[in-house]
């Protein structure tokens, strides 16, 4: 079969590569959606920062002046104000930003930018209406900003942040020993150790969390595009809890919704969209052993006549009973499915040119010597069929999915011009007949009998 991949097939209509886009286009898609996301966030919080700097700084005034009045409360005030100030100016600017120049979008250095904002206004305000025996309430202001970071916009801004948080921390006690007031450093450095492996221990612990979160998300993404090939590995958590309860529910429901969406409720064969996962996952394995596997496009002759004649329950039962005489034909491997109204389509794994033919015209004069019982008077009707057969082996061969759907289609419409009840095997004469259709752009229009 070398001639199968001639240089005169461009019957292709869509490639993988327009379908799915390239992995460049998938990674800007992605950094665009979360800088939409990350814009809405801090487009949302604008006012509430504003609002929590101001109730900060009014308690922490309050404070002040309520313990000691000698502390020259004027001056710290005018700072105070000074720091919420300045803080609100920024905070707004970031937002003018987001919603004026950069349309609802928040890129990762302008996070960054933000959260270091956030990090100057508690260091800030620290230095300013605080005494060194209470320095160590920066670092948890810290903590507030690193969990905000987290929920929010992702490990990477996460660490941003613990590494400002501490080096931070070092500056504000550097610059009281520079001052010379009265600090404690070998204290001072204790509680920034302990800070330090208290964040690091709740970095990590999130981290997990979210990776998780993220594989089951992927999950429920592969199920939305109809792959149930994969589940959720709860061997893998050592301590289980809430969401490897998740994971195992998934696991527990995967099998019934595999059949729902990958299987036909008429025939219980499989339908075109698990066909489609099956050809694909096939393609695979046969390019890996450098096999060649046969395709066979199957049509019932004059369907239509049995459901004019006999109504479309009677046409219902000849559907049902020909699924599965066709799964019943076929090897353990073989894979079936129901890809249209009355067509079928039908993948031999490890089968040539010979050894396809032979199945088909068996299969073929099977289904004309059989009779179909349809409805409750036990009559019978009879039934004939065209099958193409397309034959090849993909050896990276780019969308040979597509190509060998087309010549199994081409190879079934040249059965239909021979007279029907009849098998043919694609060759190049077929191709260039003139009366190519390809069986996808067909089945575009009957979306609901393949869903």
């Amino acid at each position: 079969m070398d001639g199968l991949f001639s240089g005169d097939d461009a019957s292709v209509k869509m490639s993988t590569r327009q379908r799915f886009g390239t992995r460049q286009s998938r990674v800007d898609s992605y950094d665009h959606r979360r800088d939409i996301a990350a814009g809405a966030v801090l487009l949302s919080h604008w006012s509430t920062r504003i609002l929590t700097a101001l109730v900060i700084a009014v308690l922490q005034v309050g404070l002040l002046h309520r313990v000691d009045s000698g502390l020259g409360l004027d001056h710290i005030t005018v700072g105070v104000l000074a720091t919420v100030g300045g803080y609100a100016l920024f905070v707004s600017a970031v937002a003018l930003s987001i919603r004026v120049r950069l349309r609802q979008r928040a890129p990762a250095w302008l996070v960054t930018l933000a959260l270091f904002g956030d990090l100057v206004f508690i260091f800030a305000l620290t230095l300013t209406a605080t005494t060194p025996e209470h320095y160590e309430r920066a670092l948890f202001g810290t903590i507030v900003v690193m969990h905000i970071a987290n929920f929010f916009f992702g490990r990477r801004q996460v660490w941003r942040v613990v590494q400002l948080g501490l080096a931070g921390y070092v500056g504000l006690i550097t610059c009281a020993v520079a001052l010379h007031l009265h600090v404690d450093v070998a204290e001072e450095v204790w509680t920034l150790v302990l800070c330090a492996a208290g964040i690091s221990l709740m970095v990590h612990q999130s981290g997990d969390v979210r990776r998780r979160l993220r594989t089951i998300v992927r999950l429920f993404e592969h199920a939305e595009q109809g792959d149930f090939s994969r589940e959720y590995d709860a061997a893998a958590d050592s301590r289980p809890d809430a969401i490897t309860r998740v994971g195992l529910a998934y696991n527990a429901v995967r099998a019934q919704l595999a059949s729902m969406v990958l299987t036909d409720p008429l025939t219980s064969c499989l339908n075109r969209r698990g066909f489609d996962q099956a050809l694909t996952r096939e393609i695979g394995r046969a390019n890996r052993a450098g096999t060649e596997f046969s395709l066979l496009a199957v049509d019932l002759d004059h369907f239509k006549h049995v459901n004019d004649t006999y109504g479309h329950l009677a046409g219902d039962d000849v559907l049902r009973a020909v699924g599965s005489l066709l799964v019943k034909s076929g090897r353990a491997g073989d894979v079936v499915a129901r890809v249209g109204g009355e067509e079928f389509a039908i993948l031999l794994a490890d089968t040539g040119l010979p050894g396809a033919q032979l199945f088909a015209t068996r299969l073929c004069e099977l289904i004309r010597s059989h009779g179909f019982v349809i409805g409750s008077n036990g009559d019978c009707v009879d039934i004939t069929t065209s099958i193409g057969v397309a034959v090849g082996a993909p050896r990276g061969v780019p969308e040979f999915a597509e190509l060998l759907w087309s010549r199994a289609d081409d190879a079934l419409y040249a059965a239909k011009r021979a007279g029907r009840d009849c098998v043919k095997a694609w060759t190049a004469d077929i191709r260039h007949s003139g009366q190519h259709t390809t069986i996808g752009s067909r089945l575009g229009a009957m979306g609901s009998l393949v869903s």
